[in-house]
């Protein structure tokens, strides 16, 4: 990582489109990084009723 990507920090996820536990994760979501775990990254995104949810794994490139 270009130590770029601190947790806080609201990115926007660059990845197409995809389902995470029967929520839609739309690709342009701005999420906020929550830990970072070496090149896994977890973030948290807000679905559209307004719920959090969090996601780990993605990529740091996944971000910007």
């Amino acid at each position: 990582m270009s130590g770029a990507l601190n947790v806080g920090d609201k990115k926007v996820l660059n990845r197409p489109t995809f389902l995470h536990q029967g929520i839609f994760v739309l690709q342009g979501s701005t999420v906020e990084v929550m830990e970072i775990n070496g090149e896994q990254v977890t973030i948290q995104f807000i679905d559209r009723e307004g719920n959090p949810h969090l996601l780990a794994g993605v990529q740091p490139q996944e971000l910007v």
